[in-house]
C-alpha cells in the first residue's frame, strides 16, 4: 500500500533485528524484582526494545543485530515513588541466537 506508515516497532525489527540476543540479569542495589527494561542503541540512544523482567529479574532481547559494545540496557522500578532508581549496562555486545 502506497503512502502507509510503517509500524514504528516493525521499522524498528528491520532495521535492527538479527540473529543474536541480550541477556542478563538486572537488580536494584542488589534486589532482583520485575523492572521496566529497556534496550537503546549507543551511538545515538534510540530505543530499540522495551520489556518487563522477569520476577528474578532475567531480561532477555531476543533477535537482534550485531553491533560490538552497541547497546546499553536502562532499568527502571516502575513501581518505586523514588525517581533515582535507574539501573544500566553499557557497552552491551550480544551473542549467539542458541
Amino acid at each position: 500500500m502506497t503512502g502507509r506508515v510503517m509500524n514504528k516497532t516493525l521499522r524498528r525489527d528491520m532495521e535492527y533485528g538479527g540473529g543474536y540476543r541480550i541477556r542478563d540479569y538486572v537488580s536494584r542495589l542488589g534486589v532482583v524484582g520485575k523492572y521496566r527494561v529497556r534496550l537503546h542503541l549507543r551511538t545515538n540512544g534510540v530505543l530499540i526494545r522495551e520489556i518487563f523482567s522477569q520476577d528474578d529479574g532475567l531480561h532477555e532481547f531476543p533477535f537482534i543485530k550485531y553491533i560490538l559494545n552497541g547497546y546499553y540496557v536502562v532499568a527502571h522500578d516502575h513501581t518505586s515513588g523514588d525517581r533515582r532508581n535507574a539501573a544500566i549496562a553499557d557497552l552491551i555486545t550480544p551473542e549467539p541466537m542458541p
